[in-house]
């Protein structure tokens, strides 16, 4: 796998011809673009021309609207006003449909990754059929991913890819479907040397095929490089443009900034170094080791390497976030993690995934590093706390709406700011900035850089890790150079150059042997991590835990597993496994369905009515039909309550469950309308101690399982309850989506009622309601996520035959019904940390290099 790194010299391409202006095809035009966000104009009046053929640079600041203005032409937003034409046609209404059936495709600067699927079914749920048609998916899957120099395995899942990794993968995805127009925003930002020069050969030859790429960058250099047009930006309008012959870089920054710039970086600090401030000592952790240096008070330390050589890593342990071994002394004294976690702040280089809650507001994201400082014994004083922020705000030149926007609102220099300003907040001895200007505009940075020298000149140490060598030239005082995790030369002064720094870094690579670097690889993921991590991996450890249960229960009884209970448990089973694969649907969404305890009771009580003795066939039939329309009903009406009436799935399914168990006492005041001992016998038939519906529920599992894992269906239903805002760019229409997901819910309860109905053979509104805690108790059991994307039907299976086991397990001990409760909630809690736990391993230390 190539580094990640971006780019430190600029790549060698030959520079694409530019079409004639009167022969070029114009692919795309806006006419007089407009949005506003509650009632801030992010796009005014926007009007601008893309031909075929060309690469076409738009430029601008963070917040400038060029994110707006793209997403727009993908179909994720709607212009207020405003026509967008193709290839001379109009289009009326853009969407992510749309737009692809148009061949419009768009690499997005935050990468459009389902992070609870693999490699693969990103690649699948994302691009068209006809992709896959013919061959293996993975040698397909393997040919779109070698286009853009990736090799990692197609079983990983997203969450475990590296940010360079997740780039090049939404690079690959639109350059599979060959477009007519590519939207590529922001796509060298983590990306080292090679793999921008692979990359912009593509470009090269896709523009030779005569795509129009539209290119978001905020570096010059790139611009020069490989654009023919540019356009300009700032405030939602149009500030100029232009060929790239005919506009100089200090026009251009004059109009992406409204002003004329002056130097990039702050001047240097002239005093003398203060005390040395941070010590360290032959520190060793993962994918670094023996690493020592000092940085001083007033001064700023740089970190530089090709990255995916513990720079991250040393960074993260400086802030105490990774275990290390070694010694770092803070001002003197010896310090471990947890006085890390205390004395220093943090700023991560994904700030999307680590740096920001983007639930939460402007406010309280600036002042969550800081709540200890903003009250008194423990309670918090408002006046203080904004009085803090706003002070810190103006200094660092914040721009918000208002401090109660929430944050996600903010554009992405602002957003690194506020993570700047938690961090000064709290008062830190030591500030590590991990790849600090990532993603932000040219206007941004200058800011970002006067807060880190301020931050130093104020006394406080400054570690900062950049991939960017001429940005550690100019803002550093000293910088250490790593290779393989160590460090491989120390400058500082007149020494911080570009040229020693990137020497340092390339050079030292060629100096370590094959051993080496085969034990560097292997501390990625491996094939029995991948196991472990699998949605079904709980399934071994649940049925070790069932034959226990068994064997204890054979212990203190030996009729325990005689025919009697065995089929008695698997009956039990079936009833509440076909109520559990309907919950298993729901939560897979990220929701949960509360109701389906109530509809099992409710539908038995219908069924009372008709499926009784003595009562014709078209009436037996009326009663199953009755079932299935019922529950079909209950399904629709609360997944129409979820996305049409913006209910949350607990209000929605909640709402049911009243209705449905006022409805059943409507129905029936107490138990009455016995079921057809014919019916009955038939839904109770055995094969040995097995039943035979225990054997049907088992199917069913297995079957809805495969297609979780090997269908569209499955994929899709897993990349909304993963991101539904990713699932909604790449198009899938997530409401249908949602709908018919609560639709299954309710009808595989409607199999758990029928077997219900089997199983106590009378209409009493008192039954079912239990069915709903049970559900979800044997859905956790399984492994699935309380957020949903990851789950197993299997395991679901599994883990309702364990709590009814568990259940009888108790009877049989003699224990009293409060018991089950108490066992029935360890349970949930206990497996529910597992889980987490399990999954949260895989972090940051085991994604590939």
């Amino acid at each position: 796998m190539r580094n990640e790194v971006v780019s430190i010299a600029q790549p060698s391409v030959e520079k694409i011809p530019v079409c004639a202006g009167s022969d070029a095809q114009v692919r795309l035009r806006l006419s007089d673009i407009s949005k506003d966000f509650a009632g801030v104009s992010a796009l005014s009046q926007v009007s601008v021309t893309f031909f075929a053929g060309e690469v076409h640079a738009v430029l601008g600041e963070n917040g400038a609207g060029k994110s707006t203005l793209m997403n727009i032409i993908a179909g994720a937003l709607r212009p207020d006003q405003g026509t967008i034409t193709f290839e001379g046609e109009t289009v009326g209404q853009m969407s992510p449909e749309v737009a692809a059936s148009l061949g419009i495709a768009i690499c997005y600067q935050h990468p459009n990754l389902l992070d609870d699927l693999s490699v693969l079914e990103n690649l699948q749920v994302a691009l068209p059929r006809r992709l896959f048609a013919g061959k293996p998916a993975e040698a397909t899957a393997r040919s779109i991913l070698a286009n853009v120099g990736l090799d990692i395995p197609l079983s990983e899942r997203g969450d475990k890819l590296t940010i360079a990794q997740k780039q090049l993968l939404e690079v690959a995805k639109a350059l599979a479907v060959r477009p007519k127009v590519l939207i590529l925003d922001e796509p060298t930002a983590s990306l080292d040397q090679d793999a921008t020069e692979l990359l912009f050969r593509r470009v090269h030859e896709a523009v030779e095929a005569g795509t129009s790429i539209i290119y978001i960058t905020h570096r010059m250099a790139e611009v020069r490089q490989i654009a023919h047009r540019v356009t300009v930006l700032r405030d939602g309008r149009v500030r100029g443009g232009g060929t790239v012959d005919e506009v100089s870089d200090a026009d251009l920054l004059a109009m992406i900034v409204g002003r004329t710039l002056g130097s990039t970086f702050p001047p240097k600090s002239a005093r003398a170094a203060g005390a040395v401030c941070l010590d360290v000592r032959a520190l060793r952790g993962t994918r670094f080791r023996d690493v020592s240096f000092e940085a001083a008070s007033g001064t700023i330390l740089g970190v530089a390497g090709v990255s995916g050589n513990g720079q991250s890593e040393l960074m993260r342990a400086l802030a105490g976030l990774e275990p290390f071994d070694g010694e770092i002394a803070l001002n003197g004294r010896k310090v471990g993690r947890q006085e890390l976690l205390r004395r220093a702040a943090f700023m991560p280089a994904d700030r999307h995934a680590e740096g920001i809650a983007g639930s939460l507001s402007v406010r309280e994201n600036a002042a969550a590093g800081a709540l200890g400082r903003m009250g008194t014994l423990g309670v918090m004083s408002r006046r203080r706390e904004l009085g803090m922020i706003d002070e810190i705000f103006d200094v660092l030149a914040v721009k918000a709406p208002g401090l109660e926007s929430t944050i996600v609102a903010l554009s992405g220099g602002n957003q690194q700011k506020v993570v700047m300003a938690r961090a000064l907040l709290s008062g830190p001895e030591l500030i590590i900035a991990d790849e600090p200007t990532q993603g932000v505009d040219v206007g941004a940075r200058s800011e970002i850089y006067r807060i880190l020298r301020k931050a130093a000149d104020d006394g406080t140490a400054v570690i900062v890790n950049s991939s960017d060598a001429a940005e550690l030239e100019g803002l550093c005082d000293k910088v250490i150079v790593l290779s393989r995790g160590r460090v491989v030369e120390t400058l500082a002064g007149d020494d911080i150059t570009e040229t020693r720094i990137v020497g340092a870094a390339v050079g030292a690579l060629t100096h370590f042997h094959e051993t080496d670097q085969a034990a560097w690889k292997l501390s990625g993921g491996s094939r029995w991590r991948r196991m472990l991590e699998a949605d079904n991996a709980p399934a071994i450890p649940l049925i070790l835990v069932t034959i226990l249960l068994a064997l204890l229960g054979v212990s203190y009884n030996p009729h325990y597993l005689s025919a009697f209970n065995v089929s008695n448990v698997l009956q039990l089973t079936t009833t509440l496994g076909f109520i559990a694969l309907g919950q298993t649907v729901a939560m897979l969404l990220g929701g949960i369905d509360l109701s389906v305890g109530p509809l099992s009771g409710f539908l038995v009580v219908v069924a009372s009515f008709f499926i009784n003795t003595g009562h014709p066939a078209g009436m037996f039939a009326a009663g199953f039909l009755l079932i299935v329309v019922g529950a079909a009903t209950v399904g629709l009406v609360n997944g129409g309550l979820i996305r049409f009436a913006n209910f949350t799935p607990i209000a929605a399914t909640l709402a049911m469950y009243i209705g449905l168990q006022g409805a059943s006492f409507l129905l029936r005041g107490g138990p009455g309308g016995y079921i057809d001992a014919g019916v009955v016998s038939a839904l109770s038939v055995q094969i040995g101690p097995i039943p035979i519906a225990f054997l049907v529920m088992c199917v069913f599992a297995v079957g809805s399982e495969y297609l979780l894992r090997r269908s569209r269906l499955g994929w899709r239903l897993r990349a909304v309850g993963s991101d539904e805002f990713a699932s909604r760019r790449i198009g899938l229409r997530v409401d249908r989506i949602f709908i018919l997901g609560y639709l299954a819910s309710a009808l595989f309860t409607a199999l758990g009622a029928i077997m219900l109905m089997a199983q106590i053979g009378v209409g009493d509104p008192q039954q079912g309601v239990s069915y709903t805690l049970e559900s979800i108790t044997a859905v956790v059991l399984g492994g699935t996520s309380l957020r949903g994307g990851r789950g197993t039907f299997i395991g679901t299976a599994i883990g309702a035959l364990l709590l009814m086991e568990v259940l009888n397990v108790v009877s049989f001990l003699g224990m009293s019904q409060t018991w089950q409760y108490v066992f029935q909630g360890m349970l949930v809690l206990s497996s529910a940390l597992i889980y987490a736990t399990a999954r949260g391993r895989g972090g940051r230390g085991s994604k590939l290099a």
